[in-house]
């Protein structure tokens, strides 16, 4: 998206944009086309625009120099207004734009609305992401429905606007790539695309990239992906990326993403109306991604490295099975009594590796469990940890962003349910295995964590979206916890 900062309206292409907050419906703005004020002011009279959230009244100008369409948005309270429902109004506008099938557009910004540039360019952004990439079209190309010329009228404005526009252009053009990769089915977002992607990522970024197949997985004795993928005809990867944004003495925050690929639950075979978005069981690994996706061009000043665990959980003659006795990366065995419960395993693995670096924190990020979508519901990710600190740090983060996390306490019961007669630990407690499930997933990475500061971020209930979207989301993938995730990395101490 082009960016244009000016002090009077210049464009006269798309559809012009004209904000007003509700205190304001009685007087009309004089940044606004004087033109418009008649039809303006007889249509509040009549109540058919009070400037309420996300109210639209459109018309048309006749002047050569002005967008022929005018589009007037109420943004509600000025009083109430925020970050939050800037990026909720600017998404509706998206959508508006999107079903206009704009692609040139001019707002008239007042400083209300633009020193929240970010949250502005983040839902007008996020809200065209479009789900048809795998549609055929009858033309050759298909049309372009978003936005790519957005001109700012801003007569007193923030010095940083256009900078911090840009910022949320980034941001949310990371969001709509891991909803990319999430929305992709499994037989084109493979492992290999995957590899291909993050290796591409290094390669534009300048990262440092080591991959891990099943020949290098083997010979470090990688037990935990390995088992996972072992039903699978296509091989486990390991993909590390490493971005230095800091000193060279400073130890990396390590984010470790889940990557199954396809989840089957092996022998524990998901039933239907379970299986059939099991695609985006790799989410956790996407978002990491995401992150490195985006870190240089937002210049975050830490050193990250990015761990991305990656599986597929299939069923044939050499898939792993329940009672199975497996030996993880760190030496601990493992009873399998749920081969659905596979994510924690790939992770543990990724987590032990992660422990190796001396991080300064390690953070996991997955669709662990199905229960914390019944504990939490779709607007709240799971946080749970061993640092209290390093968990509200996180948990601040979602609350800034509007990527929010809710923390979950891992009792010390949960964590004696793993106890097993014949090998270390199990991978999934027997009999109360639906209670506080998404605790003793996280409870199961514990035990591979050792004395590193530590947060998981479960998004089982917040990465993908079958029933009521946010107004800068589709039905599909969210690229939750994206967002977090980076005003972390910025804030982080």
């Amino acid at each position: 998206m082009n960016i244009k900062i000016s002090k009077q309206i210049k464009s006269n292409k798309g559809i012009l944009v004209l904000p007003v907050f509700r205190e304001e419906i009685g007087e009309f703005p004089k940044t606004f086309p004087a033109s418009l004020k008649g039809f303006f002011e007889k249509r509040v009279k009549a109540k058919e625009f009070e400037g309420k959230k996300g109210e639209i009244l459109t018309t048309y100008i006749d002047d050569k120099n002005l967008p022929a369409k005018v589009a007037f948005v109420g943004f509600g309270k000025k009083e109430k207004f925020s970050g939050k429902k800037n990026r909720i109004v600017s998404a509706i506008i998206g959508k508006f734009l999107k079903k206009e099938k704009a692609t040139e557009t001019t707002i008239v910004m007042p400083v209300e609305i633009a020193k929240y540039g970010q949250e502005f360019a983040e839902g007008l952004k996020m809200a065209q992401y479009k789900v048809d990439k795998y549609k055929t079209c009858k033309k050759q190309k298909c049309p372009v429905h978003e936005v790519e010329n957005l001109e700012v009228v801003a007569e007193t404005a923030p010095k940083n606007l256009k900078e911090t526009l840009e910022k949320g252009v980034v941001i949310a053009d990371s969001v709509n790539y891991v909803r990319d990769l999430v929305n992709g089915p499994s037989n084109i977002v493979s492992s290999d695309f995957m590899v291909a992607e993050a290796k591409k990522i290094a390669k534009e970024n300048g990262y440092k990239i080591t991959v891990f197949g099943d020949k290098e997985l083997k010979k470090m004795k990688w037990g935990g992906i390995l088992a996972v993928n072992a039903g699978s005809p296509k091989e486990a990867k390991c993909i590390v990326l490493e971005y230095n944004g800091s000193s060279k003495k400073e130890n990396p925050v390590a984010i470790v993403g889940k990557g199954i690929m396809f989840d089957s639950g092996g022998y524990n075979l998901k039933p239907s109306r379970s299986i059939e978005t099991m695609h985006q069981d790799m989410a956790g690994a996407a978002i990491t991604l995401g992150l490195f996706h985006s870190m240089k061009k937002l210049g975050i000043k830490k050193n990250v490295t990015g761990i991305i665990t990656i599986a597929e959980n299939m069923i044939n003659e050499k898939a792993y099975r329940p009672s199975d006795i497996i030996t993880m990366y760190s030496g601990l065995t493992v009873e399998i009594t749920n081969t659905d419960a596979e994510g924690r395993i790939i992770l543990a693995d990724g987590v032990t590796y992660a422990g190796k670096m001396n991080p300064d924190c390690i953070v996991t990020v997955a669709t662990l469990t199905g229960a914390v979508h019944v504990a939490l519901g779709d607007r709240y990710s799971g946080l749970m940890g061993n640092d209290l600190k390093l968990r509200d740090q996180l948990y601040k983060a979602g609350r800034e962003t509007d990527d929010l996390g809710w923390p979950l306490p891992i009792h010390g019961d949960f964590k004696k349910k793993f106890d097993s007669k014949i090998a270390d630990i199990v991978n999934c407690d027997k009999g109360s295995a639906s209670w506080a499930g998404a605790q003793k997933g996280a409870a199961f990475i514990e035990r591979f964590v050792g004395k590193n500061k530590w947060c998981h971020i479960d998004i089982g209930g917040t990465a993908f979206c079958e029933d009521t979207p946010q107004e800068f989301e589709t039905k599909g993938a969210t690229g939750s916890s994206l967002r977090m995730l980076v005003n972390f990395l910025e804030n982080r101490g």
